[in-house]
């Protein structure tokens, strides 16, 4: 049990570092973009990969928060609640 949730928490890492380097890489295309082309074409070229590239990081987010894993403390305070709240 504890190896798969160490595997979900990496995996939930995983994909949250791939989400957020899937938001920064229009900043990064704009910045490259602004020593290769006119700084209209390069706000154009940034805003039409962001309108492309940021669903797909909103996708990661979502399927990241259903790996999410709690620390242990968290877990046991929330079993402790649940079984006062049901007369255990």
């Amino acid at each position: 049990m504890q190896a798969e949730t160490l595997k979900n928490a990496r995996f939930a890492v995983f994909l949250k570092r791939s989400a957020l380097c899937l938001l920064m890489l229009p900043a990064a295309c704009f910045f490259w973009a602004l020593h290769a082309y006119p700084t209209q074409d390069a706000c154009w070229l940034c805003l039409s990969l962001a309108t492309y590239v940021w669903p797909f990081a909103g996708v990661l987010f979502v399927v990241s928060a259903g790996f999410h894993v709690e620390p242990l403390d968290r877990r046991l305070e929330k079993d402790v609640g649940l079984r006062q709240a049901h007369g255990h």
